[in-house]
């Protein structure tokens, strides 16, 4: 049994991507917005700092502007006195100038001989956001909803972000090939793709700085069935068996290098429909086992079946989520190791991986419970529930 402990994915560590944030416009705090009308936030908040604070405090809304630069910003909410949130900065304001609301004195902030301390907010938006009312100005819908009444409702992430939303079942799309690019800053040695669409193959590349690709391996995802389940094996199955895609897999020997940049190009089937990626998790892995043989798999299956009142069959179908149960071996002096690293995860997601030649034993979730007996002199036994992500 492994696991792969999963690294934040920020902006600092996405560093490329060929997918762009257009889904929809992006929020301006002074566009006034209907009802049911959607928008986009991809630029977080930043955090102005001043040295002196204005007579008068700054509104949401208010336009701030150095009155020698002419670089703006908008607010967003005061923070406290010193401080506040803003966005859609057009440039950085010079050193000693004034700034503030031009016409408004009360609003204008004197800075001496310092200059405004503006920090980018760690705030990773980049979702999709819907108006529940007309005439809807001046609400940052990521701090607007957490409002009793809020003005916004939140639906998700953008497309070029649903790959890290551990949402397994919400995928981002492309019709053609696309790429990502990581730079983690830290050590990663495992990379873990889940519900894949229409894809025929992942290539992940590794590039340390100095000494330049350490990995490049390409993982072919095209397989053929007949009836689902039987490979090619003669010219019966060959020209009728029906082609199926892998849909979840693991690399596990990323050579871990502190410095290194990790490529991920995803090639599609190239017919009508789009490829899609449901989430892709980096990160580090752990070994605490073997797994013994046995290990129980499957779903929970989150679709309805109904029927009316004429007992028509009403079926609606929803996402699922994997599960799965295994015993695994552990040598006694482990026990105490394991114990607590289960115990610090207990409610994180990881990626748990059963075995790696079976793509049904590789799970992204939570452990629903665990017990270890300490069956043998020198080694126990760990039974594991495993839950899935939706």
């Amino acid at each position: 049994m492994k696991i792969i402990r999963p690294i934040e994915i920020t902006d600092a560590v996405l560093t490329g991507s060929s997918l762009a944030e257009d889904d929809y416009d992006e929020f301006a705090m002074n566009d006034t917005y209907s009802s049911d009308e959607y928008i986009m936030v991809a630029e977080g908040l930043e955090i102005i700092t001043l040295d002196v604070a204005p007579a008068t405090d700054w509104d949401p809304g208010d336009i701030i502007t150095g009155q020698t630069s002419t670089e703006t910003s908008v607010v967003v909410e005061q923070i406290t006195t010193l401080t506040y949130y803003v966005r859609e900065r057009s440039g950085d304001y010079t050193l000693g100038e004034i700034i503030g609301v031009t016409g408004e004195a009360n609003k204008l902030a004197d800075q001496g001989a310092a200059h405004p301390t503006i920090t980018e907010s760690t705030d990773n938006v980049h979702k999709i956001y819907q108006s529940l009312v007309d005439s809807n100005t001046q609400n940052y819908p990521p701090l607007d909803v957490l409002e009793t009444v809020p003005s916004w409702l939140e639906i998700g992430y953008n497309n070029k972000w649903k790959s890290f939303d551990e949402i397994i079942s919400s995928q981002a799309e492309y019709n053609g090939v696309f790429t990502y690019q990581f730079t983690p800053g830290k050590i990663v040695d495992a990379i873990a793709f889940m519900n894949l669409g229409n894809v025929t193959s992942v290539r992940v590349v590794s590039t340390d700085p100095i000494e330049g690709v350490v990995y490049d391996y390409t993982k072919e995802l095209v397989s053929t069935a007949v009836s689902g389940v039987s490979a090619v094996v003669d010219w019966y199955t060959y020209f009728f068996s029906t082609v199926t895609y892998i849909t979840d897999f693991v690399l596990t020997d990323i050579p871990p290098y502190y410095n290194a940049v990790i490529d991920v190009t995803i090639t599609y089937s190239g017919d009508d429909d789009i490829a899609k990626v449901g989430e892709i998790v980096l990160g580090l892995k752990a070994n605490f086992g073997e797994t013994l043989y046995s290990p129980s798999v499957g779903i929970h299956d989150y679709s309805t079946k109904e029927n009316d009142d004429f007992g028509n069959s009403i079926i609606v179908e929803r996402p699922y989520s994997k599960k799965m149960t295994c015993d695994v071996v552990l040598e006694n002096a482990d026990i105490s190791e394991v114990n607590r690293l289960l115990a610090y995860y207990r409610a994180s997601p990881l990626v748990w991986i059963g075995s790696e030649s079976y793509e049904s034993l590789l799970v992204y979730g939570y452990f629903k419970d665990f017990s270890i007996v300490i069956s043998y002199p020198a080694y126990a036994i760990c039974s594991i529930e495993i839950e899935g992500l939706v």
